[in-house]
């Protein structure tokens, strides 16, 4: 490894480094316990989900519902997520 290569890895390093930090998490106060934002999203895409499989499985018929509904669970949290939160 070529010692350009490695000042770059290591500046690349170093940025990478500076930029975590302490944000803030966000979390929702409920009775007095704090529950992390992620938490509340993946539950409202489980019901989401829930909802859509109801609609879905009238109209078409699902081949491979071992996939289908884990990743549009994904997609509604990481949806809310973005929406919500950021």
């Amino acid at each position: 490894m070529s010692a350009i290569r490695r000042t770059v890895c290591g500046v690349l390093a170093l940025a990478l480094l500076g930029m975590t930090g302490c944000g803030w998490a966000p979390a929702f106060d409920i009775l007095g316990s704090f529950f992390p934002a992620w938490l509340f999203c993946l539950v409202v895409a489980i019901l989401l989900t829930a909802a859509s499989r109801v609609l879905l499985s009238r109209h078409v018929e699902i081949v491979w519902p071992v996939l289908i509904y884990p990743s549009l669970t994904a997609v509604f949290c990481f949806a809310l997520w973005l929406a919500l939160f950021r």
